[in-house]
């Protein structure tokens, strides 16, 4: 029995995303095609690989069965290309690179300079993400790599069979408005001293959004937090104008806001590192690992320790 790839690419889109309409999106195919393709594929191997659950579709222990081999198949050939590419002696190709907010604009642009530089057959595509996609997407074979923050005290959850290889440290800080009572701290301030504050904090449901409740528990506070965003522009807006203070990433550069002053925090796991999110499958590829060395050397920028 020959099984077509474009349907089991299908079936372990399925498992990722959990839909049919999703997984079909993933692949650029209308619902319809994909259904008739899901159809072929379960007549192909002669018993039912799905189920309904009211109005969607659940895998059955075959089609979780096959939709896991179909992983290994796709992660099969994809390092059969990297041993081509390596074969070839000319580092090319494209690399598909998803990123958070912070790292697109301040690690994306320098890295892609001197990757243009260095290799100048290469293209690299970025794109914005957030981490809580991450590993679907990679999995899945829309990026080639995601570079994603993992916070101490809510660590970034890898899924998919992906590889999660530490890059380097971000600090999180303490950033306060220009005037506030602790503005003027030469020494880390204890989170005690936050009792009572506004806050600031990343948008519900995110890691960046767990941060200040995280910290702030270490102490028994509760943080009364009044505006959620995970945009650190609009962070620094917010925190500028006095409505409130947020902990922050080092990467985000707050520091550089006229109105904002950023202070180091005592307390227990105030960091993040960041993670960069492979597939297995990929990792091989000489393309990739230029990008990826170019991520593991980010080069000297204020407030960032090495992993």
């Amino acid at each position: 029995m020959t099984l077509p790839v474009p349907a089991l690419r299908l079936l372990h889109e399925l498992r990722l995303r959990g839909t049919l309409t999703a997984a079909a999106e993933a692949l650029h195919l209308s619902r319809s095609a994909a259904s008739h393709q899901l159809a072929a594929l379960q007549r192909g191997v002669g018993v039912p690989l799905t189920e309904k659950v009211g109005r969607g579709l659940r895998l059955t222990e075959a089609g979780q069965v096959l939709a896991l081999r179909a992983e290994r198949v796709l992660a099969e050939i994809e390092a059969a290309g990297a041993a081509v590419e390596r074969l070839s002696g000319t580092l090319s190709g494209t690399v598909r690179v998803g990123l958070v907010q912070t790292l697109a604009i301040n690690v994306l642009p320098r890295l892609l300079t001197e990757l243009a530089g260095e290799h100048p057959l290469l293209r690299v595509e970025g794109r914005s993400l957030i981490a809580e996609n991450s590993s679907v997407m990679v999995a899945s074979g829309q990026i080639d790599l995601a570079v994603v923050p993992s916070y101490d005290t809510v660590p970034l959850i890898v899924t998919g069979g992906l590889r999660a290889e530490v890059l380097f440290r971000d600090p999180v800080r303490l950033a306060v408005p220009y005037g506030h009572r602790l503005a003027g701290s030469r020494h880390p301030v204890p989170l005690a001293e936050l009792a009572g504050e506004r806050w600031i904090a990343g948008e519900a449901g995110t890691y960046f959004g767990q941060l200040a409740e995280a910290l702030c528990r270490q102490v028994g506070l509760v943080p009364d937090v009044v505006h959620r965003s995970s945009d650190s522009a609009v962070v620094a807006a917010l925190v500028a104008a006095g409505h409130g203070i947020a902990f922050i990433p080092a990467l985000a550069y707050l520091h550089q806001h006229p109105r904002v002053r950023v202070i180091d925090v005592v307390a227990e796991h105030a960091g993040r590192d960041i993670v960069a999110l492979l597939r297995p499958g990929s990792a091989g590829r000489p393309a990739v690992q230029a990008v990826l060395h170019a991520f593991f050397n980010p080069g000297p920028r204020p407030g960032l320790e090495p992993a």
